[in-house]
Order: C-alpha cells, then sequence, then structure tokens
C-alpha cells in the first residue's frame, strides 16, 4: 500500500511537471533583452526552474508563476514607471530621482523586464533571501554588470549587514508573494526594515504588489505560521508600523473573487490579492 508523504503532497499541489502555454511575454524577453535563439528559451526555461526548485520549493516556483509577467499589468507598475521614467533633476543631482526595490526578487525577472522597457538599471535594486535565486537569474538572463543592483540578506535578521546597502536609497516597492508568508509581528518588522530603505525626505512612497489575503483575517495554523490580510487588518499592521517609524501610511486592497486559492493551508475564504501602500504627509 502506497502512503503519500508530506513532501509528495506539497509537491502535488505545488509542482507541474510541463511549461504553461502563457509563457510568450517571458519567452519573448529572454530573445529580446538576452538574445536567446527561439528554439533554446524553453529547454533553459525547464533547467533554470530545476536549479530554484533545488534552492526552495515555493508554489510560485513549482507551478512556473514566477515566469509570469502579466502582473506587471497592475496599475501600480503604471505609477512606477511613470515616475521611474522622470529625467534626474540637474539642479539636486541624482538622489532626486525615484529608484524601485523588488523585495523576494527571485531571479529578477521584473527588474530585466523593466529595463527592457526602458528603465534605466541605476534605478532599480533587487534583494532575496536567497543569493542562489540571484545567481541563477543571472546566468539565465547573461547579463553580468548590467548596472541593476542585487543584495542578498534577511529582512529579519537585525545581524544581516547586508541589507543596510539599501538604507536611504529607495522610494518605490515592490512585493510579490511576500508578506503572506510571515507572521504579523514578522510583518511589522519587516515594515520598519522597510522604511529605513526610504531616501531622506520621501514623502510620496508606493510599496505594491500581490500576496494571497482573506476575507477572514487570522493567523494562519500550520506548521510554518503566518497572517493573511483583508483591507482593515492591512491598514492595522502598516498603523502600526507608522507609530514605529513615525510615517503614515494609506492601504488599498483589492480581492479576486476569480477563483479559489488551491494551494495545501490555504481555505474557502483566502483569496488571491494586489495592494498598494501609499505614504501620507505626517
Amino acid at each position: 500500500m502506497y502512503y503519500e508523504t508530506a513532501l509528495d503532497r506539497w509537491k502535488r499541489f505545488t509542482y507541474v511537471e510541463d511549461l504553461p502555454d502563457e509563457l510568450g511575454p517571458f519567452r519573448k524577453l529572454l530573445e529580446e533583452y538576452s538574445k536567446v535563439p527561439p528554439n533554446e528559451t524553453d529547454e533553459l526555461l525547464v533547467s533554470t526552474r530545476k536549479k530554484l526548485w533545488e534552492v526552495a520549493m515555493y508554489p510560485c516556483i513549482g507551478r512556473w508563476s514566477f515566469l509570469n509577467l502579466r502582473s506587471m499589468q497592475d496599475s501600480h507598475f503604471k505609477i512606477a514607471f511613470d515616475r521611474l521614467k522622470q529625467p534626474n533633476d540637474p539642479d539636486t543631482g541624482s538622489n532626486s530621482a525615484d529608484t524601485l526595490l523588488d523585495i523576494g526578487c527571485c531571479i529578477g525577472q521584473v527588474l530585466r523586464k523593466m529595463v527592457h522597457d526602458g528603465i534605466e538599471p541605476n534605478r532599480l535594486f533587487g534583494t532575496d533571501l536567497h543569493p542562489e535565486f540571484i545567481s541563477i537569474g543571472t546566468e539565465l538572463f547573461n547579463d553580468e554588470g548590467c548596472g541593476l543592483t542585487f543584495v542578498a540578506g534577511d529582512l529579519l535578521d537585525p545581524e544581516d549587514k547586508a541589507l543596510d546597502k539599501l538604507d536611504g536609497k529607495i522610494t518605490l516597492i515592490h512585493a510579490a508573494n511576500f508578506f503572506h508568508l510571515f507572521t504579523w509581528e514578522q510583518q511589522v518588522k519587516i515594515g520598519v526594515r522597510i522604511v529605513g530603505f526610504l531616501k531622506p525626505g520621501t514623502n510620496d512612497a508606493l510599496i505594491f504588489g500581490r500576496q494571497i489575503g482573506t476575507h477572514r483575517p487570522r493567523e494562519r495554523d500550520g506548521k510554518k505560521k503566518s497572517f493573511l490580510h483583508n483591507q482593515e487588518s492591512f491598514q492595522k499592521l502598516w498603523d502600526e508600523v507608522g507609530m514605529k517609524t513615525e510615517t503614515r501610511w494609506r492601504v488599498q486592497v483589492s480581492i479576486s473573487e476569480e477563483r479559489r486559492v488551491d494551494i495545501p493551508g490555504f481555505g474557502e475564504e483566502d483569496r488571491y490579492t494586489r495592494f498598494g501602500i501609499y505614504q501620507c504627509t505626517v
């Protein structure tokens, strides 16, 4: 008799063997940005996913969703693009320019797409817990020395000084499939750390992205606990971050009702969401 292990069950729900059909934009990025021949893109993607899965078995890796660039059609990306395309102010120098940090950047696919679409690479930063993801991304896109800045580090570890390189340099922050990995207390710590990345004097910072949210805010049970939000609870969390950092934030959350979250550990009330967290003038 066969008994399914926890790992087997996790893979059954989070791992798809074959490449999905809707990867046209990512293939185009490889062909135009990295000059990969069209007949080599699929083999390259399969080998890249294998390397990433060996590092961390995240659903976004197993289900190929890390290759889905459709999320960049979100209205918050348009706001970020418009701000990043503004020229530097010659009177005040480059410190006046907007810059974007992609938190949990994985292979840096979002940043490469932004460069391909005309954003100066020196305005773009990425960070991930796994340095292997960053190196795998550089190998995939074949763009060592491209001008992008990547920093591997742990946002929850106060002893990890690598992320200090980002302090005082950022005005825009993208975080996809990130906050829902952590408890309320951890999310507050991360929020406080993020505020430390902002350029001095910034009063119009924008933090945006997507995550798994819920109609019933709660700490999710399981081996690894995490807190899921709706509009009200996420606002409350950022009110707490604001109190700790002497900043103010306005949160907007959009909940998708198109399909339920079919990942182990999530319930009927849990949904995919998009969010924008806007800095308010104190």
